[in-house]
């Protein structure tokens, strides 16, 4: 999915849920963060695509997770980004939800054709079958795995990126956000709160200073993907661009907890609870992966091993 498309539909989902302009605008600002795990600064282009990052490491249940403690409409909207990416086929690779988890499990039962590969017997947990060849054939070029082929990790959807889909969602977002300024505006029922407020300095400078770091990530990985396609060589101009569009964007944080304290006293306190909750799912995933480790791997072509 195009990111104005990405942008336009969380910012559709907070007017239509909440209505808040503030909460609109961190929906918004959170539709666009997940987009920063392409190669804009991280990898070298090979590197990033043997790695196979972009649609995982911002694209996942565990950023989401970390995104919250920040602000939970960042993650709202991140969520939203990561949905409609999911929507879309393996040209642009789909979605991994469960990263860096997903990258625990090595092998699969099947191959790319459907035949029962040998199991091994270190090995307790597996997936299902590894990628289908042709799917992985018709990645976009910049995306295109390479190597062996890995397990199926990944979420695919019906719809190619970038095409109707995308243009629909676009537009159809776009439409039903300015119907319902007019509606709001023209006070037939007040789906958006219009009343002018005075500026909130404690708000509206750590979003302002974090929209601007991620503007200038993109624009800048835009500018230096165009670069190399060119020129096939790193342009260190957008090298200090990238490092200074992330401290920006760690400076927005940061200043977004020193001028909010009481957020910052709110997310410590949830910390007790989520660190109970991780801890829970830790011990039952333990006690469930040592209950299986302890049973011989089936031979039988009807039995499986334990499948995720």
């Amino acid at each position: 999915m195009n990111f104005t498309t990405h942008v336009m539909f969380g910012v559709l989902i907070a007017a239509v849920f909440f209505g808040e302009p503030r909460i609109i605008l961190l929906v918004g600002i959170g539709s666009a963060i997940p987009d920063l795990d392409r190669e804009y600064g991280f990898l070298s282009k090979e590197s990033f695509r043997n790695r196979q990052v972009h649609r995982a490491l911002l694209h996942n249940f565990l950023f989401f997770g970390l995104l919250y403690l920040i602000n939970p409409f960042l993650a709202l909207g991140a969520f939203l980004h990561t949905l409609l990416d999911a929507l879309t086929t393996a040209r642009d690779r789909g979605v991994e939800w469960l990263f860096p988890f997903s990258r625990l499990v090595k092998r699969a039962v099947y191959d790319n054709e459907g035949n029962r590969l040998e199991l091994d017997p270190k090995q307790k947990i597996y997936f299902l079958q590894n990628e289908i060849h042709i799917l992985t054939k018709k990645t976009t070029k910049d995306l295109k795995p390479s190597g062996p082929l890995l397990p199926w990790r990944r979420t695919y959807g019906p719809a190619l990126s970038g095409r109707l889909l995308d243009l629909g969602i676009f537009v159809g977002s776009l439409g039903l956000t300015l119907m319902l300024v007019l509606f709001s505006a023209l006070g037939l029922y007040k789906f958006i709160d219009l009343t002018i407020r005075p500026i909130d300095l404690s708000f509206d400078l750590p979003v302002a200073i974090g929209a601007f770091g991620i503007i200038l990530n993109f624009i800048g990985g835009e500018v230096d993907r165009k670069h190399l396609a060119k020129h096939f060589k790193p342009d260190p101009i957008y090298k200090a661009l990238f490092y200074l569009s992330i401290a920006v964007m760690i400076l927005a944080v940061v200043l977004g907890g020193i001028m909010n304290p009481q957020s910052v006293i709110l997310t410590i306190n949830k910390i007790p609870y989520i660190a109970a909750g991780i801890a829970i799912v830790l011990f039952v995933s333990f006690v469930v992966l040592k209950a299986n480790s302890s049973k011989p791997l089936p031979t039988d072509n009807d039995k499986e091993p334990p499948i995720i």
